[in-house]
C-alpha cells in the first residue's frame, strides 16, 4: 500500500513523507529504537487514512531525523492515529515471526528465535493498549493455519481470514456507525487484495519449496507447469478486487489528504501489481 511517487505533487509527497517519518518516531517512542526497522508503507497508509477521517487533523513540526541528524525534517507529531498504526504493526510483526518460524528451516528458525524476545515484548505492550487488535490478528492466524493444514484449494477461502481481519481492523478507525460499515467493506477488499498479491508474488518460490499457496494447489502446479494462464487469472482477480475497493473508498467523506489517498488507491495498487509482474520478467529483481 504505497503511493506512486511520479504522480504526486511535491507538497503531497512532503506531507506523506512527514506522516511516514512521524510513524517512525512513534514506533521508536512506543517500542524502542529497534522497532523503527519495522517501518512500512502499509502502516503509513493505515495512519494517514485514520488521520483523514478524524475531525481534527494532526500537527506538524520540524525535527531531526536519525537518518539525517544534521538537518531538521518536516514531521507529523505523535498522535492517536500513528499510535494505533504502530500498535498494529508490532502485533502483526509478532505473528508474522511466528508464521515464519513455522515455515522456515533450521537456519530460519534460529533467526526467528533471536528476534522473538523483542517482538514478544512489543506485542505484549501493544495488546495492553489495543487488546482487540491482538484478538483479531490471533484469530486470523488460527483460521489461516487451519486452512493451510488441510491444504485448502480454494483461493477465495484462503484469502478470507486476512480479508476478515482487515475488515474489523479498519472499522476501529472510526466511531461513526455509517463510516464503520464503509471501513469494513474497504478493509475486507484490501485484505483480500493483499493476500492475493502476496500469493502471486510468491508463486514460483512456493512451487519450488512446496510451501502452501492456494494458486498452486488449486491448479495442481509443478515446476514444469505453464504459469501464464494462472497468472492471468490472478491478475484479473486482483484488478476486480481493486475496482471494488475503489468503489468502497469513494464512499468515504475524507476531511484531508484526499489526493494522497487517491494516489495510493488508484495508482499505487496498480503500480505494485506491475512491479510483481516486472519481477517475474526480470527474475534478478528483489522481491517486494
Amino acid at each position: 500500500m504505497k503511493p506512486y511517487k511520479p504522480q504526486m505533487k511535491i507538497c503531497e509527497y512532503d506531507t506523506y513523507k512527514a506522516v511516514y517519518c512521524g510513524l517512525c518516531k512513534q514506533l521508536g517512542h512506543s517500542y524502542g529504537f529497534a522497532a523503527r526497522f519495522t517501518l512500512s508503507y502499509d502502516f503509513a497508509f493505515l495512519s494517514i487514512l485514520s488521520m483523514a477521517l478524524q475531525a481534527n487533523g494532526p500537527e506538524f513540526c520540524r525535527e531531526r531525523c536519525i537518518a539525517h541528524p544534521l538537518k531538521k525534517s518536516f514531521c507529523c507529531s505523535l498522535n492517536d492515529s500513528s499510535r494505533f498504526a504502530a500498535c498494529t504493526a508490532m502485533i502483526m510483526l509478532y505473528y508474522k515471526l511466528e508464521d515464519n518460524y513455522r515455515d522456515s528451516g533450521p537456519g530460519g528458525k534460529a533467526l526467528m528465535l533471536l528476534a522473538r524476545p523483542f517482538a514478544a515484548a512489543a506485542r505484549n505492550k501493544a495488546r495492553r493498549e489495543y487488546p482487540r487488535v491482538d484478538e483479531l490478528v490471533a484469530e486470523m492466524m488460527r483460521r489461516q493455519y487451519a486452512l493451510e493444514d488441510v491444504r485448502c484449494p480454494s483461493i477465495d477461502e484462503a484469502a478470507e481470514p486476512t480479508a476478515r481481519c482487515l475488515s474489523e481492523l479498519c472499522s476501529l478507525l472510526s466511531q461513526d456507525e455509517t463510516e464503520q460499515r464503509i471501513l469494513q467493506r474497504f478493509g475486507y477488499l484490501l485484505g483480500r487484495w493483499i493476500y492475493l498479491i502476496d500469493a502471486l508474488d510468491d508463486l514460483e518460490d512456493d512451487i519450488k519449496t512446496g510451501s502452501y499457496n492456494a494458486f498452486v494447489i488449486n491448479e495442481h502446479l509443478t515446476v514444469q507447469s505453464d504459469l501464464a494462464p494462472i497468472r492471468g487469472a490472478a491478475v484479473a482477480s486482483l484488478n476486480q478486487t481493486a475496482a471494488e475497493l475503489a468503489k468502497a473508498y469513494e464512499l468515504f467523506e475524507l476531511r484531508r489528504y484526499k489526493t494522497i489517498l487517491d494516489n495510493v488507491v488508484y495508482l499505487g495498487l496498480k503500480n505494485t501489481l506491475n512491479q510483481v509482474e516486472e519481477k517475474r520478467r526480470n527474475p534478478h529483481d528483489r522481491s517486494l
